[in-house]
């Protein structure tokens, strides 16, 4: 059996930090194939007490295939991780993220002297829209990292070929790239119905409240809806100027328009959350994979996303609407003055292409994982 110790700076039961926790957790679900370690933090992102019921600095099982090591801040060195890589002795090394010195710089570092397989997970973290949140500083980071060759013995694992090429353009051609896709949590809970009246519409966003999720421009998106709308906000809000704007905007909404925030959303409530609304709202300034997106489509129900996902062409197949901001007021109206019988056919289109992008593949994306990890 392969084993694989993998190093990111949060994961389960933290849902703080978004996508790539899911994107591990999926990971070492599907595959029982592999024995999984995973070194990480003890607390959530942003959070300062650490996870309650969980023992640190030492590995505790997670599932059959899985092993973590929940390690606090007053043990967190190079040399604990080195000492732990040795101790465990894997046969790959799979590093999430860049830019993190605990569990990116060190791990890669490490890696190179023990001459461990690597394999780096860029999480979306080269793309254009990601390079430009304090790009300066990226920039020095990663013109340092080319010029020590720091990358030289590791393999990226990209989920798409634009990543690739976002990688590749960053970090130059000749680094070794291989393209699988993220696999997504299978229906947790069997896909159900709603009721849908013309003039009605109940709509969640499952997703931080900051910019690069979108969530003032769903809002600003409701100003000049003239049907009875409801929209369900969660997610973990880290900016009280941001949420003040959002607040703005929710108080000018006119009376036909509710907006609730709910807080934080564990991840095993998000299916029934989105199985309770007609579509998720989530015009992102950019995803690299989007897994509430994924999950609502898994449930039949319709998205309304911005243009910058993998998701593409949602309209023509009647699964929803991948739009510019400008455009999204126009999609949210299509829906809310939708009936049952248009609805449903549209909950069909989400649960077609579903099947199609995420279902039918995901036995071969298994086995480019198995592959990814070969000893």
């Amino acid at each position: 059996m392969t084993r694989v110790l993998i190093t990111i700076d949060w994961f389960l039961p933290g849902t703080n930090s978004g996508g790539p926790v899911r994107s591990v957790a999926n990971l070492i679900k599907a595959l029982p194939e592999c024995q999984f370690y995973i070194f990480t933090r003890n607390k959530d992102y942003c959070a300062t007490d650490i996870y309650e019921g969980i023992v640190s600095d030492q590995w505790v099982g997670f599932s059959e295939n899985c092993s973590v090591f929940y390690c606090s801040e007053q043990n967190l060195s190079k040399a604990t991780i080195e000492a732990q890589l040795k101790a465990i002795a894997p046969d790959v090394l799979y590093i999430n993220g860049i830019y993190s010195k605990a569990f990116s710089r060190w791990p890669v570092s490490i890696g190179k002297a023990l001459k461990l397989k690597t394999v780096v997970a860029a999480r979306g973290m080269l793309s254009p829209h990601a390079l430009g949140v304090k790009p300066f500083k990226k920039y020095l980071f990663l013109t340092w990292m080319r010029w020590i060759s720091a990358y030289a013995h590791v393999i990226f694992h990209a989920t798409s070929q634009v990543e690739k090429t976002d990688i590749q353009k960053v970090l130059g051609s000749q680094m070794n790239v291989q393209v699988v896709p993220n696999l997504a949590r299978l229906n947790q809970i069997a896909p159900q119905g709603i009721q849908k009246e013309q003039g009605i519409l109940k709509l969640v966003s499952v997703g931080r409240i900051a910019p690069e999720k979108g969530t003032l421009h769903a809002l600003q998106a409701l100003k000049a809806q003239t049907t009875t709308i409801e929209l369900h906000l969660f997610g973990t809000c880290y900016s009280e100027a941001y949420w003040n704007e959002c607040l703005q905007v929710i108080a000018q909404l006119p009376s036909n328009i509710k907006v609730n925030y709910h807080g934080p959303c564990p991840s095993e409530d998000v299916a029934n959350h989105l199985i309770s609304a007609h579509a998720l709202l989530l015009p992102s300034e950019g995803e690299n994979y989007g897994h509430s997106i994924v999950e609502s489509l898994g449930q039949g129900r319709p998205v309304l996303i911005s243009k910058h996902t993998p998701w593409q062409d949602l309209a023509t197949q009647k699964a929803g609407w991948d739009v510019s901001n400008t455009d999204l007021p126009l999609a949210i109206t299509e829906l809310a003055t939708m009936d049952q019988a248009c609805y449903d056919e549209w909950c069909r289109g989400a649960s077609e292409y579903y099947e199609k992008q995420i279902l039918v593949p995901f036995a071969a994306n298994k086995l480019k994982y198995l592959q990814l990890f070969e000893k």
